[in-house]
């Protein structure tokens, strides 16, 4: 297991949902969470239609923002709102599964077959003929280069 600092989310996973909603999480990929903020990590249906896990880095982040969202930008605040309604803490059980609420799982369509994709600091969760749908979308190694460069890679 890595430490928050140097978690990875790299690769691609496919695995099935139980009879609980609980879905086996990579070795690689796996995490303990407490009550402690500093190690919560949240599940939270992204607008692709798949769901979105994100470690403590990113959930810190995502508090510092919405600290500083001021009250008189109602906007904002029903943005945040809504992405707190819509998002639940996700902890490790000892066997590496993860238990998703039914509110996720239909947002993305996952009934029992799962890809667990990395996207280096947070991770997807598909339907697989939604992520082939994605993928149907796909950019090319040169476009996907010209991105990296543009990030200044």
């Amino acid at each position: 297991m890595f430490t928050e600092n140097a978690q990875l989310f790299v690769g691609e996973f496919r695995h099935k949902l139980d009879a609980k909603n609980r879905l086996t999480i990579p070795s690689d990929w796996r995490f303990v969470a407490s009550e402690d903020v500093r190690s919560v990590y949240l599940a939270i249906p992204n607008p692709n239609g798949c769901i979105t896990v994100c470690p403590p880095s990113v959930v810190q982040k995502l508090i510092e923002a919405a600290s500083q969202s001021n009250l008189s930008a109602p906007a904002k605040q029903r943005a945040l709102m809504m992405l707190a309604r819509s998002a639940s803490k996700v902890t490790c059980d000892k066997a590496g599964r993860i238990s998703l609420d039914s509110r996720l799982l239909a947002h993305a369509g996952i009934s029992s077959d799962a890809v667990l994709v990395g996207e280096f600091k947070k991770f997807h969760i598909w339907n697989p003929e939604k992520l082939a749908e994605e993928d149907a979308k796909n950019v090319s190694a040169e476009e996907m280069f010209a991105t990296l460069a543009e990030l200044g890679l």
